[in-house]
């Protein structure tokens, strides 16, 4: 079967490229063009939609990059994905408000906690070069960001509490960024703006889970996400993520009476696995089986270098049985304390009373900015420049890390502002992380060790590197250091 390209119609609303990506991808999600099918070659589609060849063969590529569409010499492109129905088709849920079949959503305990446990995650906050998780915070746009603030800083209403969800314009500008960038199923009134993602991870957890209940999460993984689960007493199971992909619906096969699974398939923290489309489809059917929770952290899809990022799990199932996570701590100040949860209406207001329990209204003078930051263009030329940015230093890690440590392996490689370095086999025994960050400290450097952010036993060694906040001569100076200090004699680190 070939398809016409008469059934193919541009919405008119965002760029040429995005319009023909949508218009492709959605007959493929409803199941209109089956498995097998081949698409009209790039000269047609081109010709018949009035397009470049430029923006038809992007397109096209991004296509091909989630999974959907294998190019064939002398053919075009062939569908290659048999997409299961209950995923993308609400009437065919059980629970038309978005719930997993057996989900809980009635957890009313308290949170609690040990003492010790407290003791060892009131940890102080460390800033240096080679920090992960800063963004470049010479390059953000101040002098825009002061205007729009001063625009809204005399505005009365601003300074007392509004709607429990956030400021409605800023939802709305969200509601629109978030389905053009990554196809998630929402709208403004089921969007919280939280202060932070870590406060919508914690609440996403209060959502999902009770005192004792069984979730699942990465590891190696996000160390702050163990903390609010433990906080909440929860089981936590955790599953091997430091493959390629992250974690794989294989390792779900024996998981049984899990309430949620927490992860990072844009770009698994912090080893920096893609999930591809399969493993998505798998992961989602997974969990209707299950009637277990999705809670998709989403920091940093922005910064993906290959290609855009894969269609995000909460729009491939619309919106059912997913919790959406996301912050503006990368991609503008982790200092603003902005982040957002995306739930389904049968949730959105305990998740907004959460919030109203535990912190109160999120500001709304910066929210206000916020908003007026995305709908006036400026966070799309913001994003633009920085991925450009970010994917030059990106490049020139990953040259001085092969150049000061060639038997080190390299993770973390297509996205995001880190790299992750595993020391040599021959290394592993010896290896005396705190050490080594001591003297790095002593010179300003702050990499985490790779061991901070493994929870199930694992004894792989080696460093998580910031490459975003740090100038070209500091990054050599850094790498160098570690190479010196990695190759000295063990009496010379004692």
């Amino acid at each position: 079967m070939r398809i016409e390209p008469d059934s193919i119609r541009l919405s008119g609303e965002g760029s040429l490229q995005l319009q023909l990506y949508q218009a492709l991808r959605q007959p493929l999600l409803s199941g209109l063009w089956p498995s097998g099918a081949l698409l009209p070659s790039s000269r047609v589609l081109a010709s018949e939609l009035q397009l470049s060849r430029n923006t038809v063969n992007a397109a096209l590529a991004q296509l091909v990059a989630e999974g959907y569409l294998q190019g064939q010499p002398g053919r075009g492109y062939c569908i290659i994905t048999q997409l299961p129905d209950a995923y993308f088709q609400a009437s065919h849920v059980a629970n038309s408000q978005g719930l997993p079949a057996s989900a809980n959503t009635n957890s009313n305990t308290k949170p609690h906690a040990s003492a010790e446990m407290l003791r060892q995650t009131a940890t102080p906050f460390k800033t240096g070069l080679l920090e992960p998780g800063v963004p470049d915070l010479s390059a953000f746009p101040y002098r825009i960001w002061q205007r729009l603030l001063q625009r809204h800083a005399t505005r009365p209403l601003l300074g007392v509490g509004g709607d429990t969800l956030g400021y409605l314009p800023l939802r709305q500008a969200l509601s629109l960024y978030l389905q053009q960038s990554r196809q998630v199923h929402c709208t403004e009134q089921q969007i919280l703006i939280t202060a932070g993602a870590q406060q919508g991870l914690y609440v996403a957890a209060m959502l999902v889970a009770a005192r004792g209940d069984k979730v699942l999460m990465e590891s190696p993984g996000y160390g702050r996400l163990r903390q609010a689960l433990q906080l909440q007493d929860l089981a936590i199971g955790y599953l091997d993520a430091a493959g390629p992909y992250g974690v794989t619906a294989e390792d779900l096969a024996a998981q049984q009476d899990c309430k949620a699974l927490f992860l990072t398939p844009g770009h698994q923290y912090p080893m920096g696995g893609i999930m591809p489309l399969s493993q998505r489809l798998a992961i989602l059917q997974w969990a209707q089986q299950q009637g277990c929770w999705l809670v998709e952290d989403d920091y940093d899809s922005e910064f993906q270098f290959k290609h855009r990022p894969v269609a995000s799990l909460q729009g491939l199932a619309q919106g059912q049985g997913v919790i959406f996570v996301g912050s503006f701590s990368k991609t503008m100040l982790p200092a603003l304390r902005l982040g957002y949860l995306v739930a389904p209406t049968a949730l959105i207001q305990r998740a907004a009373a959460i919030v109203q329990a535990i912190h109160g209204d999120v500001p709304l003078l910066t929210q206000a900015a916020l908003a007026d930051f995305i709908s006036e263009g400026h966070f799309s030329r913001h994003l633009r420049k920085m991925r450009k940015l970010y994917q030059q230093k990106q490049q020139l890690a990953q040259q001085l890390a092969s150049q000061y440590l060639p038997d080190w392996q390299l993770h973390a490689l297509h996205a995001g502002l880190h790299l992750v370095l595993r020391c040599p086999a021959a290394m592993q025994s010896s290896f005396d992380g705190l050490k080594l960050q001591q003297r790095l400290a002593a010179a300003g450097f702050a990499p985490a060790l790779l061991s901070k952010y493994q929870f199930a036993g694992e004894t792989s060694a080696g460093f998580v590197i910031g490459i975003a906040n740090i100038s070209p001569a500091d990054l050599e100076r850094g790498l160098q250091l570690i190479a010196a200090i990695c190759g000295a004699a063990p009496q010379d680190l004692a």
